[in-house]
C-alpha cells in the first residue's frame, strides 16, 4: 500500500510502511517478497496479480479474487508462488469457453451529423452444442453487444461496471477488460477478458462473468 501511495501522489519521500529507509539510499533495490497464503488479505492476490502481471484488477473484485486463492491455498496447505496465482486468475476468468463462447462476429461503425456514434453489432455464439446468431445496434461495442443477446437466456444480467487497460507497452499491447454484471437476484459476477483488439476484450470479459454465473 506504501508504494502504491507513493506512486498515485508522486511523493518524493520514502514512506513506505516498515521499511525506515530507501533501499537504493545504500545501494539496494526494493523487490517486494510477497508470500501468499491461507492468512493472506484479500488484496495479496491482487497486488501479486499487478506486480507481476500488470493486471489492475478492480477493487470490488479483489475479495472475490482473494476467496479463490485462499481456498486453492487451504487446499495445498503451503504458500502460492506467484505463476499458480496467475494461473488461478486465468482458470477462473480467462480461459472460460463453456457454455457460452463467441465463435465470430463484426461491428460496423457510423457517425451521424451531430457527431454521435452508432454500432452495430453481428455475431455467432455457441452454447454446447447449440449454435445461433446475434445481432443488435448501440452506441458502443459493448452496448450493441448487450441489445444483441438480449431475448437470449443471456440477458438476465444487468451491467454494473468496466475496466480496462493495456498490460504491455508499444503498438502490440493486449487489452484487457474487467466487467461487473448483476444478476436478478442481486449477486454480481466478474468477468474478465484478454485481447489485442480493444472492442473484443470486454465481450469477451462479458462472456466470462455469464460463465461464471451459469456454472456457479
Amino acid at each position: 500500500k506504501g508504494v502504491q501511495y507513493m506512486r498515485e501522489s508522486a511523493s518524493d519521500l520514502w514512506e513506505v510502511p516498515y521499511l525506515p529507509i530507501d533501499p537504493s539510499d545504500v545501494g539496494r533495490q526494493y523487490e517486494p517478497i510477497i508470500r501468499i497464503n491461507s492468512q493472506s488479505g484479500k488484496g495479496g492476490a491482487a497486488f501479486v496479480m499487478q506486480t507481476y502481471f500488470g493486471y489492475d484488477l478492480p477493487k470490488a473484485m479483489h475479495p472475490e479474487f482473494g476467496h479463490i486463492v485462499q481456498l486453492e491455498t487451504d487446499r495445498v496447505g503451503t504458500e502460492l508462488k506467484p505463476e499458480r496465482i496467475y494461473q488461478l486468475f486465468k482458470d477462473a476468468y480467462v480461459d472460460l469457453e463453456a457454455p457460452y463462447k463467441l465463435v465470430k462476429h463484426a461491428f460496423t461503425e457510423t457517425t451521424d451529423d451531430a457527431g454521435r456514434s452508432h454500432v452495430s453489432f453481428r455475431g455467432t455464439l455457441r452454447h454446447k452444442d447449440t449454435v445461433f446468431e446475434v445481432e443488435g445496434e448501440g452506441n458502443g461495442p459493448i452496448d450493441s453487444f448487450f441489445n444483441a443477446i438480449h431475448g437470449q437466456k443471456m440477458d438476465r444480467f444487468t451491467f454494473v461496471d468496466y475496466k480496462e487497460h493495456a498490460i504491455q507497452s508499444g503498438s502490440d499491447s493486449l487489452a484487457v477488460a474487467y466487467i461487473q454484471l448483476r444478476d436478478s437476484m442481486g449477486r454480481d459476477y466478474f468477468g474478465v477478458g484478454v485481447d489485442h483488439n480493444i472492442n473484443l476484450a470486454p465481450l469477451r470479459g462479458i462472456i466470462s462473468a455469464i460463465n461464471r454465473a451459469v456454472s456457479g
